[in-house]
């Protein structure tokens, strides 16, 4: 019966959720609806104006000033890789640029991207580059730029123009960047948050729009909805339209975008939006029916077996169900001895387990996580350790264990936590003839604590003294039997256990001040100063400058060296292990510069991985300069040299193809190198490297080849061969003779014979 009148009120609860999610809960949802479709617009809308900002700033970079008109693309080889590097760079800026390019007007009219360069020669292709320099705003949206067809462009595309220099009334060229439709319409499906129903995104003369549904592709709805906008003269407004038998919840709006006006349109299933409480309340009526149909089968079965519970009891315990007995009471008694017994057993196993306890209350203390707590919570909590709170003054002590990379055969990797216990046991076993109250603290990293309690009125020289003692003795002990140095941080006392924390923590920070040329320190917070500690480092910046330049040219192995010498200068005068640490994590930020000026993206190119994350958790330097050779100097060298091939393979072929094309012109290894932005030098040894055969050699195989052909194919004269295949007529006999061992005469008597 309590079963059956329980399942009632959740009864009466669905019923009712259900009646209100289907009448009046809908109007309400649909209210929240539109004004998280409002916030999300203004969203999109605070997207485009930072893309708008930050790519109007480029203009007014000094790369794109007046200079530009004077640009020779032969010969300012550096300049115009640094507008290679820019315009990456920019593409990279914002993940709604899909391409940056640049045009210039001056003075040559050509196209810059990250890729290469073209002109432009015909006045037809032009013309929509010049159009675009008339338009009265500097910077300005567009959907009429012109691009080149390929098998990913996309027609109609949207794109927002800059003209160059920034502030100039008379622009020479444009920063042009093409905007991703993909990345746009994932941006706008942020405005059908149920998955269900479209969004458009227009201009406001309708010569552009998008729809999330993709790229050119507008469905019935979509052109239902548009029209029906046209219907409303507000800026902004939400309604219901019902469409093929589907009511939608509609909300559009306007953003103003550089004096243009864009309007967005978004509609979603009403059906979609009151689904989940709808869902949850018939949920809810289920459970509860189902809850009375069980309440009233238990209520039944309850009734019929409530007559016999002793009897039922009795069978249980004694496990013998045809035997009755004459004191059911004596069965009780046994069992609740028994259980007694049980007890007894769990307390016992209970009290083994208090160490582990113990050990985990003051590892969280220690770390803070008891921040919550008042001081007097604290206090109980430590006397039911057995821990005397009253009238005591509490130290923390750290000792930091260095050198593990120096025992060649002692230990292995993975025997970290094992060489950390050890020395967590040798400094339980001093402390624990020595001191009254004491707790040692595994931290698994070479980092050990101990927490110790005095007297109120010990005095502060004995305190001194006494640990000072103590760390010499656990250092000494440590060294002889690990062969590990041991730094060793003191931190002030407090009175207070809330305090306990902040000593800890101190006390870690004072550990990056250990002299790296010292084999065992102790360091005392009170007597600690940063400042002069820090002022006493120097930097090596000339070694610094030898080491990226080692970098770029690929020099491994001298990369690697010079880090060495950057390590021993940085250690050199009794340095920090924090002023080397910072040290090489500014020498970790140039390094990543530099990769950065290569045209290379740091993030793809070590996986990305946070470098500086990484080097931060490393604390000897022979590990620090293994992390540098393997983990970031062997990667950016490898890349480069891979990169460099490649692109010298593309510049031999595209050399090889001019010289079949125009063999019969006067041709060099000078003018060809100029042709394609190279040294003479560079490209000779590059064709050499590639084709097999050196540029003067491969060109006059194919003068060869094709007057042979004229000789046994024609009649034309000799000399008329020559100029064909671009050579005079006395230097041609004489070098024909020199490869085919007989003049071209007699090469055509010998071929038609």
């Amino acid at each position: 019966m309590m079963l059956l009148v329980a399942s009632i009120p959740g009864l009466i609860i669905g019923v009712s959720i259900y009646w209100l999610a289907s009448d009046n809960m809908e109007g309400e949802l649909q209210r929240l609806h539109q004004n998280q479709i409002k916030q999300r617009a203004e969203n999109i809308d605070d997207q485009l104006a930072y893309l708008e900002l930050t790519f109007s700033h480029w203009a007014f970079d000094s790369k794109f000033d007046e200079k530009l008109k004077t640009l020779d693309i032969a010969y300012n080889f550096e300049q115009v890789q640094d507008l290679y590097r820019t315009l990456l760079v920019m593409e990279g800026a914002h993940p709604l640029l899909e391409r940056v390019e640049l045009f210039l007007d001056k003075p040559r009219p050509l196209i810059f991207n990250k890729l290469q360069y073209t002109y432009i020669t015909e006045s037809a292709s032009l013309q929509p580059y010049e159009s675009l320099l008339k338009k009265e705003r500097s910077v300005f949206w567009t959907n009429a730029y012109p691009e080149a067809p390929t098998k990913d462009s996309v027609p109609n595309s949207l794109s927002l123009v800059n003209k160059i220099p920034g502030g100039s009334t008379e622009p020479f060229g444009a920063i042009v960047a093409t905007i991703n439709q993909e990345n746009l319409i994932k941006m706008l499906k942020t405005l059908t948050p149920y998955n269900e129903g479209e969004t458009i995104l227009l201009t406001g003369d309708g010569s552009w729009k998008l729809s999330s549904g993709g790229i050119g592709k507008f469905t019935d709805i979509d052109i239902a909805l548009q029209q029906e906008y046209l219907k409303h003269s507000s800026k902004s407004e939400s309604f219901l339209f019902e469409h093929n038998k589907t009511t939608y919840s509609v909300s559009y709006g306007q953003f103003s975008r550089l004096g243009t006006t864009w309007v967005y349109i978004s509609a979603a299933p009403l059906t979609s939006i009151t689904a989940p409480v709808v869902l949850v309340s018939k949920w809810i009526l289920f459970i509860s029916l189902s809850g009375l149909l069980l309440a009233l089968l238990m209520s039944w079965f309850v009734s019929h077996r409530m007559y016999s519970p002793v009897e039922r009891l009795v069978r249980l315990l004694s496990g013998d169900k045809g035997t009755e007995l004459s004191d059911e009471f004596d069965l009780f008694e046994k069992q609740w001895n028994h259980l007694s017994k049980e007890s007894e057993t769990m307390r016992s196993k209970l009290t083994e387990q208090l160490p582990l306890l113990r050990e985990g209350f003051f590892l969280q203390l220690v770390q803070g996580y008891f921040y919550s707590l008042q001081e007097n919570d604290l206090r109980e909590r430590m006397k039911h350790h057995g821990w005397k709170t009253d009238n005591r003054q509490f130290v923390a002590l750290m000792f930091q264990l260095t050198g593990f990379s120096n025992l060649q055969g002692r230990f292995s990797s993975g025997d970290e936590d094992l060489v950390t216990f050890t020395a967590a046991n040798i400094i339980e076993e001093l402390t624990g003839t020595q001191y009254e109250q004491v707790e040692v603290i595994n931290f698994h990293n070479f980092s050990v604590g101990l927490l110790l309690s005095f007297p109120h009125d010990h005095p502060a020289r004995w305190l001194e003294d006494d640990i000072s003692a103590f760390c010499q003795e656990a250092t000494q002990t440590i060294n002889r039997i690990l062969k590990m140095q041991v730094t060793v941080s003191i931190s002030k006392s407090t009175y207070q256990v809330k305090q306990i924390p902040h000593l800890f923590e101190e006390a870690r920070q004072a550990l990056v001040y250990r002299d790296l040329l010292d084999d065992n320190q102790i360091i005392k917070t009170e007597l600690l100063s940063k400042s002069s500690t820090l002022m006493e480092s120097t930097f090596p910046f000339t070694l610094e400058k030898e080491i990226v330049h080692a970098i770029r040219n690929g020099l491994e192995n001298e990369a690697v060296e010079l880090i060495e010498q950057f390590m021993k200068e940085l250690s050199a005068s009794g340095s920090t292990e924090l002023a080397v640490q910072q040290g090489m994590l500014q020498l970790l930020g140039s390094i990543r510069y530099a990769v950065l000026q290569s045209g290379m993206n740091p993030v793809q190119l070590f996986g990305g991985v946070n470098l500086f994350e990484q080097l931060a958790q490393l604390k000897e330097p022979e590990e620090m300069l293994k992390w540098f050779q393997y983990k970031l100097v062997a990667v950016f060298v490898q890349e480069l040299i891979s990169r460099q091939d490649f692109h010298l393979k593309q510049m031999v072929e595209k050399v090889i193809l001019h010289l079949r094309e125009n063999y019969m012109t006067m041709l060099s290894l000078d003018s060809c190198a100029e042709l394609f932005g190279t040294s003479p030098y560079t490209l000779s040894r590059a064709f050499k490297h590639i084709s097999g055969v050196n540029f003067i050699d491969y060109l006059t195989d194919i003068r060869i080849d094709n007057a042979k052909g004229l000789l046994r194919e024609t009649e034309i004269k000799i000399n008329e061969v020559a100029e064909r295949v671009g050579y005079q007529h006395t230097y041609f006999n004489r070098i024909f003779k020199k490869y085919e061992g007989i003049t071209p005469s007699q090469f055509r008597e010998l071929n038609r014979s």
